[in-house]
């Protein structure tokens, strides 16, 4: 059935509805179950108290070593960034240090019960990205960010803090916007 386009004054023809496609549901193979659930040698898909236990104590232990990584990684990126700040040469290489450390914070933090630090770590993320270079206050900015994950690692904050956390976290994003420009 035609009609009148009122946008363009032209009677237009409406197109033919397209014939819908036939969809395969294909099942998953059953060596990739037993891959992923390795019968072998890991635990089965409905986990016996022992192994819930066992899987706890696996990631507790993982969670030191978090915690003992990203504290020598978060001075070494503030040494780096304290120097830069007195040699411009020094600049490109602090915002790389500082744009790797927040990009393993930001991916590890949730997964060790860190979701503030992964908060703080996206802003100083977004903040470095596509950035070769800053000037001091942008510098400044990003120490802010190091020295906020620090405290929060140090305190072990976990969860999402309190509201002294939360405001922390905005400001921290509102002095990012604020220092963004200019982008070198």
């Amino acid at each position: 059935m035609t009609h009148y386009d009122w946008g363009s004054g032209a009677i237009v023809t409406p197109e033919e509805p397209k014939k819908k496609k036939n969809v395969q549901i294909i099942p998953a193979q059953t060596d990739l179950k037993r891959r992923a659930v390795n019968f072998v040698k890991g635990f089965d898909i409905n986990l016996s108290p022992e192994q819930l236990e066992e899987l706890e104590n696996v990631v507790q232990r993982s969670t030191e070593t978090f915690v003992r990584d990203v504290g020598k990684e978060l001075m070494d990126c503030r040494k780096i960034v304290i120097g830069a700040l007195g040699d411009k040469s020094r600049r490109p290489d602090a915002i790389a240090a500082c744009g790797d450390l927040a990009y393993s914070v930001k991916a590890l933090g949730g997964t060790f019960q860190y979701p503030l630090m992964t908060q703080i770590a996206k802003s100083m993320e977004s903040f470095v990205a596509d950035r070769t270079t800053a000037n001091e206050k942008q510098l400044l900015v990003s120490q802010l960010h190091i020295d906020s994950l620090y405290v929060i690692l140090a305190s072990r904050v976990t969860g999402f803090g309190t509201t002294v956390e939360q405001a922390t976290v905005a400001a921290l994003t509102k002095l990012a916007e604020r220092y963004e420009l200019p982008r070198e």
